[in-house]
């Protein structure tokens, strides 16, 4: 048996709902499948886990050399990590969708498939308007932890390494989406700073009127830069 997910949109973005088909092509004999389940995957601190299962469907037969189309919807949780910005890809960040189906007990991998998910608005801005006042983001991961105070649903974080426009401002940048907007933590990278040297402010998803590049701009100029 041959199958695999595929998204009805080339693109998603977090919190929002993903629509899709799962298409299967059956063997010589007829097939009893017990159930059929799509899973997303990300590469957290270098281990691909998984944070959204999803049963498609249940107890069917599938013919002797047919195939089925069985269509799905999905919310995609707010902490996705997204794997694009201004249309290129993040090289170490992936989410895949792999299909699962279980046969007489046994589960069966069927197909991975990847899936290209869109910074939301609250993200896309901050990102923005770093990179209009000349930070660049040469590295983004996936990595373990959570943040004390901020709302977590899984337990891993996206985080960007910055440079800034005058060497040797550096910074991280992380991100934690929620259905009400994205907190932002700026932290001096690599330095042994205390809590008082983070800088942590929230964007709302609707809110365009704010200034983004000058709010970052106040941020960010206490920040030490490392020498």
């Amino acid at each position: 048996m041959f199958g695999s997910a595929m998204l009805d949109e080339r693109g998603v973005r977090p919190g929002t709902m993903a629509a899709g088909q799962v298409h299967l092509s059956g063997a010589r004999d007829d097939v009893a499948v017990d159930g059929v389940t799509v899973t997303l995957m990300t590469v957290v601190s270098g281990v691909e886990a998984d944070f959204l299962r999803c049963q498609v469907s249940a107890g069917f037969t599938l013919a002797a050399g047919r195939s089925r189309a069985i269509p799905f919807e999905q919310p995609l949780p707010w902490e996705t990590p997204f794997t694009h910005f201004a249309g290129e890809p993040l090289p170490a960040v992936s989410v895949r969708l792999r299909t699962t189906v279980t046969v007489a007990g046994e589960l069966l991998d069927v197909g991975v498939t990847p899936v290209t998910v869109h910074p939301t608005a609250g993200q896309w801005r901050v990102l923005d308007g770093l990179r209009r006042l000349g930070w660049t983001f040469p590295r983004c991961e996936v990595r373990q932890g959570t943040v004390p105070g901020v709302r977590q649903s899984d337990p891993f974080l996206q985080w960007f390494d910055g440079t800034g426009p005058h060497a040797p401002d550096r910074l991280r940048l992380t991100f934690v989406a929620n259905p009400v907007g994205v907190d932002v933590l700026l932290d001096p990278a690599g330095a042994d700073d205390g809590p008082g040297e983070r800088r942590r402010f929230a964007v709302r998803h609707d809110d365009d009127a704010l200034d983004v590049p000058a709010l970052l701009e106040d941020l960010l100029r206490p920040l030490p830069a490392r020498r």
